[in-house]
């Protein structure tokens, strides 16, 4: 494994970043939110800078361009290695297939900037010719290194295995294993990691906001950008000055700033709901809400049947029940969906949910 080991000096800012998607836009401004300041913060960005998101050129060229400083370090994530298959690897067959899961991606982007609008003919003529404009940028993305290494911490995309070799980690871990959390490491060092969005975890609180587990010593910074339907980047912050560490979290919510004009107050309690693992059983349908029960829980509330979907040949849901917000009037809230009677997405205070339109 690809190991990165910089000197940071006794006191810094570690500025940790990942998941990005090709949110470019909300990516710049979360560094202004943050006061990063270039000439004394370390900026670690932990992978997956590209795909799902829709700026993936814009994104690259400005990652590149943050690299040049050495406090800068960008590592792997699984999504970004789809341009290196797609530009290197793949068959015609397999690049096509990637297309029809994902039309919008990096390379396909980078086609659709010199001219070519699809690869269905002179399949290898147009690819070396997207490969050969984006030569730089594909290097750089290939180039990644798969980890950051301090005194004390650990920046991966994914996660280390439970080995005391743990740099000899194997790189599909690094990059792909999902419920992190979930697992132990026996590293001393406290691993901060992305990849699964946090709000897949009961202890996120109905957030997108970062988890610190200090027992396990592992940290989840991924806010699910372009990946969860109300989503955020986050930076989280590790300060160390007169010996002492501390941090703290900085987010960006993605979506239409909007705000509350009259207080709403909901007196339902949010119940986690386990999206990959759990289904659901319909108790009452009331227009587009549901009212059903956890299978495995016994639990029930309210879900939206636009979060829902059937798979298994059962029900799940992809958001917790019962996710009606309380609000001020003035408070900012982030609207990242929509249905009939309510906007939906991210509030000031970082709970994700529903207000009713005429709130706002």
């Amino acid at each position: 494994m690809d190991v990165i080991r910089p000197d940071l000096p006794q006191d810094c800012r570690v500025i940790c970043v990942s998941d990005i998607h090709a949110n470019c836009g909300e990516f710049k401004r979360l560094l202004e939110k943050c006061k990063y300041n270039k000439d004394n913060d370390y900026l670690f960005i932990l992978g997956d800078i590209l795909e799902k998101g829709s700026f993936n050129i814009d994104t690259i060229r400005f990652v590149m361009e943050l690299c040049r400083d050495p406090k800068v370090i960008c590592i792997k994530g699984n999504n970004d290695t789809m341009c290196d298959r797609m530009a290197f690897h793949d068959s015609k067959e397999r690049f096509l297939d990637r297309i029809k899961g994902r039309p919008h991606n990096a390379f396909t982007e980078m086609g659709k900037a010199v001219g070519i609008e699809n690869f269905e003919d002179d399949f290898e003529n147009k690819r070396q010719k997207v490969t050969d404009a984006f030569k730089d940028e594909l290097e750089f993305m290939k180039c990644l290194p798969l980890a950051v290494e301090t005194k004390d911490f650990i920046f991966i995309h994914a996660g280390i295995e439970n080995r005391k070799d743990w740099e000899n980690t194997a790189e599909k871990f690094a990059l792909t294993q999902p419920w992190y959390l979930r697992l132990e490491h026996c590293s001393p060092k406290t691993v901060v990691c992305g990849h699964y969005p946090v709000y897949n975890y009961r202890r996120a609180n109905n957030t997108c906001l970062p988890i610190i587990d200090y027992n396990k010593r592992m940290i989840d910074i991924d806010g699910g950008a372009s990946t969860k339907w109300a989503s955020q980047l986050n930076a989280f912050i590790i300060s160390y000055f007169n010996g002492k560490y501390s941090c703290e979290t900085v987010f960006y919510p993605i979506g239409e700033e909007m705000t509350v004009k009259k207080a709403v107050r909901s007196d339902r309690s949010v119940v986690y709901l386990d999206w990959e693992n759990w289904d659901l059983t319909i108790i009452e349908r009331q227009k587009d809400i549901l009212y059903v029960r956890i299978n495995q829980t016994g639990e029930t509330g309210f879900i939206h049947d636009r979060h829902t979907g059937e798979w298994d040949g059962k029900l799940h849901g992809w958001i917790n029940l019962n996710c009606f917000l309380s609000a001020d009037g003035g408070d900012k809230f982030y609207r990242c969906g929509e249905t009939e009677e309510y906007f939906f997405g991210i509030a000031q205070n970082g709970q994700i949910g529903f207000l009713p339109k005429n709130s706002l």
